[in-house]
């Protein structure tokens, strides 16, 4: 009865979440579905340390925004990857009709929302690694296994843009080529031409592991 009661419990916390964006997919097309697969298996495996739902979790997310220096980073992350990937949603909605859509956040980075989602998750993954580390929370994860898990989203996002680019350079030929040798893959201005993906993993490992480490230091002082 204990393990029927833990997984219903779990069941309703990844309703909680995921409804909101199951309702999303099918107006925003096949590709937007696909898109937010890796995030969607991510926050499934995830939101077992969570609130059960987003109207719980949005109170305890302000306030532990006040508890410490490190939760206020950890947060401003999450916040600054979501209005990314909605700045750039909304806006890739708006000219792609138009063609190759190089303005917006788009001038700064190739992949805008795959950055956005990557940043949110990161916020998500130092979040639940501290509660599993300082207040001994019990989750389906590992501590390992939710680094393990970011890791996992990370490469598939990167097949995915891969996949996207190869159909861009189709599509748009010559105007692609010098978009892609201009502008950067995830991190704005860091541009290495072949190393810019192997980068941009090592940058956002920096920072994945800088927030866990300050997250840490911070609730022990």
């Amino acid at each position: 009865m204990q393990i029927v009661r833990k997984i219903r419990e779990l069941l309703l916390r990844v309703g909680g979440y995921l409804i909101p964006f199951i309702q999303q997919i099918p107006p925003l097309g096949v590709y937007v579905g696909l898109m937010t697969l890796p995030v969607i298996v991510y926050l499934v495996l995830l939101f077992s340390q969570l609130p059960p739902s987003i109207i719980e979790a949005i109170p305890s997310f302000f306030l532990r925004s006040l508890s410490s220096l490190g939760a206020f980073i950890t947060n401003l992350i999450i916040v600054v990857g979501f209005l990314l990937v909605l700045y750039s949603s909304i806006h890739l909605q708006r000219r792609k009709k138009d063609g190759l859509v190089m303005t917006g956040p788009y001038r700064f980075v190739r992949h805008p929302q795959y950055t956005g989602l990557l940043l949110l998750t990161l916020g998500l993954t130092a979040w639940s690694y501290w509660i599993l580390s300082v207040t001994r929370g019990i989750g389906w994860l590992t501590r390992e296994g939710t680094i393990i898990l970011w890791y996992a989203q990370l490469f598939a996002y990167i097949v995915l843009a891969l996949i996207e680019e190869s159909y861009l350079s189709k599509e748009f030929g010559n105007d692609h080529a010098t978009y892609k040798r201009n502008v950067p893959f995830f991190i704005p201005y860091v541009k290495t031409n072949r190393f810019d993906i192997p980068l941009s993993i090592l940058i956002l490992s920096l920072i994945l592991f800088g927030v866990i480490q300050l997250e840490l230091f911070l609730s022990v002082i």
